[in-house]
């Protein structure tokens, strides 16, 4: 193979990857190079989560431009978006924090806070055991979807506009020139572009670490389908509980998926398919006191983030084009086990940095710049975490 050129080279595979290439094939000629399959990594064992209004509580503007992306684009090519209620439920002693994140959600999503188990019940007739509760913050977009199909919606968006794909190509470096982008070198030989995104997970660390030093690692986290012998109603919500860190909703195939067990790994980190027994100790000992008739469950099926997903200290995603860096690079990643749900501001975001043109939120919390005032520290703490899991 010669030197190929392009407008823009991504580098990466997954869901920020393929999210990137759907937002810029449109105006730019776009090559996405993946050394693997596409979303054969973490994309693909996400349990595919829309919450947004609770996990992106911070930075809600975005939060609400995905959940908008998501409501347009159900029944897009192959995706379904199955939409649901999202409940944080409240246990005792954290009403307080509950109230203040009501608050902050009311200025963008339609949402109800609830203030009685009974009118949970009323609302959700049978779903849930409620003595663990004494209240809920109900909101209205939300729900889940298939990781695997999202991400391949979108690579096939990318490919309708002109954007080109390819894998088995492992990138070994970006090229330069007088302080600007090139393009980039592989194993199959080299392409030449203007602009450069790095969408490689906590891989991306390593990639650009001649320019800049990304207070990102790696973690885990963990999920498992349980076969029971009940039936769940349509109107069965996303579930999460901030006390025990698990979340949960029910499968298309009648079995209820609940992830949750997250914890770092040590770096490279090692491949890992299969959730640890602690968490699997926590399943079982935890979902019986939280959801009803469920006390025979069986595991039927579980995973893993088996490389690991990519956290930063303040658990929001880098998306920026740092200073430090030769012109034309683009750094996208930091997801924090939210790049399923927060796909649709990764796209945008990107799309904002190659072109400069305004994102439809603002920028300024996924800058690189924001950890220079401190020290990187890192005081995220996994709920699950358990000694004997660290680094397997």
């Amino acid at each position: 193979m010669g030197s190929e050129s392009y407008d823009v080279v991504i580098v990466g595979g997954g869901i920020n990857g393929c999210v990137a290439a759907k937002f810029l094939a449109a105006d730019h000629d776009v090559l996405v190079l993946e050394k693997d399959q596409i979303a054969a990594a973490t994309t693909a064992k996400a349990s595919g989560l829309i919450s947004v209004a609770h996990d992106y509580i911070d930075h809600l503007e975005a939060a609400k431009y995905a959940a908008d992306f998501f409501d347009e684009y159900d029944g897009t090519g192959d995706f379904v978006f199955t939409q649901r209620t999202n409940l944080r439920l409240i246990p005792p002693g954290t009403e307080e924090l509950a109230r203040s994140e009501a608050a902050q959600i009311e200025e963008h999503f339609e949402m109800d806070y609830i203030e009685s188990t009974g009118e949970i019940e009323d609302r959700y007739p049978g779903a849930l055991e409620l003595d663990p509760f004494v209240g809920a913050i109900e909101v209205e977009q939300g729900g889940w979807v298939d990781p695997y199909t999202l991400t391949i919606t979108y690579k096939e968006d990318a490919e309708d506009a002109g954007a080109d794909f390819e894998t088995g190509v492992e990138v070994t470096g970006v090229t330069t020139e007088d302080g600007a982008v090139t393009g980039v070198e592989t194993t199959d030989g080299s392409y030449t572009a203007d602009t450069v995104v790095v969408a490689m997970g906590w891989h991306t660390k390593e990639f650009v670490s001649e320019w800049v030093d990304l207070p990102i690692r790696p973690f885990r986290y963990q999920w498992v389908n349980l076969e029971v012998e009940r039936d769940f109603p349509d109107y069965y919500p996303v579930c999460w509980d901030i006390r025990s860190g698990l979340y949960w909703r029910p499968e298309h195939n009648g079995d209820l998926h609940v992830g949750g067990g997250t914890y770092y790994v040590d770096e490279p980190g090692t491949v890992r398919s299969t959730p640890t027994e602690s968490f699997k100790r926590h399943v079982a000992m935890t979902i019986p006191e939280q959801v009803t008739d469920v006390e025979d469950a069986r595991i039927s099926s579980g995973d893993t983030c088996h490389i690991g997903d990519t956290a930063t200290p303040d658990e929001r995603p880098i998306h920026d084009a740092p200073d430090d860096c030769p012109d034309g690079l683009v750094i996208s990643t930091g997801m924090h086990g939210f790049g399923i749900m927060g796909s649709p501001v990764t796209g945008a975001a990107v799309r904002s940095l190659v072109t400069g043109e305004d994102a439809p939120f603002p920028m300024s919390k996924y800058t690189l710049d924001r950890f220079d005032d401190g020290p990187q520290d890192w005081t995220v703490t996994f709920i699950n975490e358990s000694p004997d899991d660290i680094g397997v």
